[in-house]
C-alpha cells in the first residue's frame, strides 16, 4: 500500500485509498487523525512522538524539538540531556516512522511506499532533506507534493471540479503557502507558488503567551522564562491554544493564573488578537497578489477560492480573505485533514500505469549560477525563473581560457534577484576537467529540475571521447550510514496520555 503523508510544521496527518477507491484519513495509536509534529526523548534511546512530547515542551525543553520543520535543509543539531545530537532530518524520521507505523496498525496493510507533502515555498535543500528524512526513517519515498496543490486535489475529487481557476489559501500551524491552479478536464497545471516560512497557530500562541509574560512581568515581577516557573509556562501555552479557539466565538477570553500566591486571571480580547492576525493577513495579502501577477491573473479571474490549514479557520483570517476575493471562501474538506487526503490521492496517481489526470507543478524558487560581470563584480544568473513548469532544465555552455584548464568554479543559486547578496547559494565547487583540453573548450553545463524540484547537475564537454559527469547538489549536512544505523537501533515507544 502507499501512504500519502502530511508532514505538517506542528501536526502530521496519513491517509490512503483503500480497495474501494475511498480515502481513508489514518487514526493514530492514541487515537486522533492528527499527531503533533514534535520529538521528545525521554531517557536515553527512548523517544516519544506526538502528544506527550508535546505535553513535555516546556518541562524539558532540552530533550523536545517542536517545529522541527522549519530548520529542514539547515546546518542545525539539537543537543539532549543525555549527550545525544539529532539534526533536523533525523528528528523528522522519527515522526515518520511512527506515522508510518501507525498506519499500519490501522489499515491492516503493509505500507511499501509513501508520498511527503513540503510546503510550497521549500526550496531544494529542504526538499532534499525531506527525502534524506525519508531515507532514515526506513520508508521508500516516490514522491513529494506541495501541500497547497495537494489540498486542492481533494477539493477537485470531491466537488468534481473539471474547470476554472483555483486560489489555494494555506495557513496552517508554522507555515503559510498560496497556490494559483488551473484545472482544465483532465489537466491539473499550477500556474505560481508563494509563502511565508514562518506564519501559522504556533506563532499566534507564542504571541498570547507573550501577552500573559509581560502582565505577570509588570503586575507582580515575575519572569514566567526563569527555570522555577518551567511548569507554570507549559500550563499557560496548553491554555494559550485554547484561548485562541475561544477567541473565534467570544470577545474575551481569560487565562486563569494560578503561581504560588498569586490567583489571578489575564484577559485576552479579540482587538489584541485581531491587530496581530491584521499584520499577519497583510503579508500574505503581499503573497497572493504577486502569485496573481505571476500566474497573469487577478482575482476576478478566480473561480474558487479554498481555504486548507487549522488557522485558516479563524473568522478574522476568513473575513479577510473573503475582502480580498470578492468570494467566500470554500470550505468543503476538513481544513486540518486536507493535505494528507491530496497527498494519498496523488499517491494513487503515481502507481496508475495511466494516470487519470495530467498534473503539472511550477518551482517556487529561481535556479541561477554567478558570474563575472567584469573583474570585479559578481552577479546572479537566474536560468531557471522562479514558477517554471516541472520539469524543467537549460544548458549553458562554457569555455575553458587556457590550455590544460584543470577545472571550472561552479557556484549555483537560488533566488530571483541579480545581487548575490539577496539570494541563497546551494554550491560553490570546483569542477575537475580531464586533462590536455586545448584553450576555448566548450563546457556544457546542464541544470535539471526534476518534477519534484530537486536538483541535479550534469556537465558534458563534447571532446574526442565524450566525457560526462552527473552529481546531486551537495546538503548543507550530510548525513551519514553511521546515522541512519544509530537511528535503526532506537526504540520508538508510543505514550498514551
Amino acid at each position: 500500500m502507499i501512504l500519502g503523508i502530511d508532514l505538517g510544521t506542528t501536526y502530521s496527518a496519513a491517509a490512503y485509498l483503500d480497495g474501494d477507491d475511498n480515502v481513508q484519513v489514518v487514526v493514530n495509536s492514541e487515537g486522533q487523525r492528527t499527531t503533533p509534529s514534535v520529538f521528545y526523548e525521554e531517557s536515553q534511546g527512548n523517544i516519544i512522538i506526538g502528544e506527550v512530547a508535546k505535553e513535555n515542551a516546556v518541562l524539558h525543553p532540552k530533550d523536545v524539538v517542536s517545529v522541527v520543520k522549519n530548520d529542514m535543509g539547515k546546518s542545525v543539531k539539537y543537543t539532549m540531556s543525555s549527550g545525544n545530537t539529532y539534526i533536523p532530518e533525523q528528528i523528522c524520521a522519527f515522526i515518520i516512522r511512527k506515522i508510518v507505523q501507525d498506519a499500519k496498525a490501522y489499515s491492516g496493510k503493509p505500507i511499501n511506499d509513501v508520498v511527503i507533502t513540503v510546503p510550497a515555498y521549500f526550496t531544494n535543500s529542504q526538499r532534499v532533506a525531506t527525502e534524506d528524512a525519508a531515507r532514515i526513517a526506513g520508508v521508500n519515498m516516490v514522491a513529494s507534493i506541495n501541500e497547497p496543490t495537494a489540498a486542492l486535489l481533494g477539493y477537485i475529487r470531491k466537488n468534481k471540479i473539471e474547470h476554472g481557476n483555483v486560489m489555494v489559501y494555506d495557513l496552517g500551524g508554522g507555515t503559510f503557502d498560496v497556490s494559483i491552479v488551473r484545472v482544465d478536464g483532465e489537466d491539473i497545471r499550477v500556474l505560481a507558488n508563494d509563502g511565508i516560512a514562518r506564519a501559522g497557530g504556533h506563532f499566534f500562541d507564542i504571541h498570547i503567551v507573550d501577552e500573559v509574560c509581560r502582565y505577570l512581568r509588570e503586575k507582580y515581577d515575575l519572569d514566567l522564562e526563569d527555570d522555577e516557573y518551567r511548569e507554570d509556562l507549559q500550563d499557560i501555552f496548553n491554555r494559550a491554544e485554547k484561548c485562541k479557539i475561544q477567541l473565534s466565538a467570544k470577545e474575551i477570553a481569560s487565562i486563569p493564573i494560578k503561581i504560588g500566591d498569586i490567583r489571578d486571571s489575564v484577559e485576552i480580547t479579540r482587538d489584541f488578537f485581531e491587530s496581530y492576525l491584521s499584520r499577519v493577513f497583510r503579508a500574505t495579502e503581499v503573497r497572493m497578489k504577486m502569485a496573481l501577477k505571476n500566474a497573469g491573473l487577478t482575482v476576478a479571474d478566480l473561480n474558487t477560492v479554498l481555504m486548507v490549514g487549522g488557522s485558516s479557520r479563524i473568522p478574522y483570517i476568513e473575513k479577510r480573505l473573503e475582502d480580498f476575493t470578492g468570494r467566500a471562501p470554500a470550505r468543503d474538506i476538513n481544513p486540518d485533514e486536507a493535505v494528507a487526503i491530496g497527498a494519498a490521492i496523488f499517491a494513487s496517481l503515481k502507481v496508475e500505469e495511466t494516470p487519470r489526470k495530467a498534473f503539472t507543478d511550477v518551482c517556487s524558487h529561481g535556479i541561477g549560477f554567478l558570474y563575472f560581470a567584469d573583474r570585479n563584480e559578481q552577479k546572479n544568473y537566474v536560468l531557471i525563473e522562479k514558477n517554471s513548469s516541472l520539469p524543467v532544465s537549460y544548458t549553458r555552455t562554457a569555455q575553458t581560457r587556457v590550455r590544460n584548464q584543470r577545472s571550472i568554479l561552479l557556484t549555483v543559486t537560488e533566488g530571483e534577484s541579480e545581487d548575490p547578496e539577496k539570494d541563497k547559494k546551494l554550491c560553490d565547487r570546483d569542477i575537475l576537467l580531464p586533462p590536455n583540453l586545448p584553450e576555448d573548450t566548450d563546457v556544457n553545463i546542464t541544470y535539471e529540475l526534476n518534477e519534484f524540484q530537486v536538483l541535479h547537475i550534469h556537465v558534458d564537454i563534447p571532446v574526442e571521447k565524450d566525457w560526462h559527469y552527473d552529481y546531486e547538489m551537495p546538503k548543507e549536512t550530510e548525513i551519514t550510514p553511521e546515522d541512519i544505523a544509530m537511528m535503526t537501533g532506537i526504540t520508538l515507544r508510543t505514550s498514551v496520555s
